[in-house]
């Protein structure tokens, strides 16, 4: 009887590991799902463009058209075909950092142009890291909110700088301007969004997210501002990544 019980008492413990490493896969499955539900949820998310950019865009093409001044219409009508092809990818979510400045240069060029001697921007690209891969509209969101939340509020000529470098086995971008700041409880409450997924810094968050979807939770974005002195936003992700 005793070897029947012990063969028992071995069969059922069985059974539990058995259960166990069931249910550790089974709660890997459901995060793995879950991830890639969020990552899809984000991917619907960068497609979508601002209807009021496009919107004012295509009415200062028909002003510039209806002013005479045909050259800077063509100009701005291909800065919007260049933003676009890049937005678009041929459905690659993953492309060159060059392919994203230059989606991101585009879009500047076109709010220069209705900003006109109020705005100027740099952007700073070494060739070296012009073929590392990153996801697509990563960068403009965040010159975006740079442009509408810290630069359209200050008043005199507001600069926005990107700039692009190796830091360690990592890339680091920095997108800073000299507009408005954000005062202390602005702060955190996007800093909050970032950890949280909040609707504070729409743009920002989903791109906080989407790279630590991608590459890890160490990756992602770190904000810095002071009321009256600017913005720095700093996203950092690692420089071999998988390819698209």
């Amino acid at each position: 009887m005793s070897g029947n019980k012990q063969n028992l008492e071995k069969q059922c413990a069985e059974e539990v590991r058995q259960m166990r490493r069931e249910l550790a896969e089974l709660r890997r499955e459901l995060e793995k799902e879950r991830e890639l539900r969020r990552l899809g949820q984000l991917e619907l998310l960068q497609v979508q463009v601002d209807p009021h950019f496009l919107y004012n865009t295509l009415d200062a093409i028909v002003w510039l058209v209806e002013a005479g001044k045909q050259q800077e219409a063509v100009e701005m009508l291909s800065q919007l075909s260049l933003f676009f092809r890049i937005a678009l990818s041929k459905g690659h979510d993953i492309i060159r950092l060059k392919e994203e400045i230059d989606h991101t240069t585009s879009y500047m060029n076109i709010q220069q142009m209705c900003y006109g001697d109020s705005m100027e921007y740099k952007i700073l690209l070494p060739k070296e890291l012009e073929e590392v891969r990153i996801p697509k509209l990563t960068i403009q969101p965040l010159v975006e909110n740079a442009l509408y939340h810290g630069v359209r509020e200050k008043r005199g000529k507001s600069t926005i700088k990107v700039v692009c470098k190796e830091q360690d086995e990592n890339v680091l971008i920095t997108v800073e301007d000299n507009g408005k700041g954000m005062r202390p409880s602005q702060k955190k409450e996007l800093e909050n969004a970032l950890e949280e997924g909040g609707r504070a810094g729409f743009g920002a968050a989903a791109v906080h997210e989407r790279i630590k979807l991608y590459f890890g939770k160490q990756y992602g974005i770190k904000i810095y501002s002071e009321y009256g002195e600017g913005t720095r936003v700093e996203l950092r992700f690692p420089k071999e990544i998988r390819k698209g």
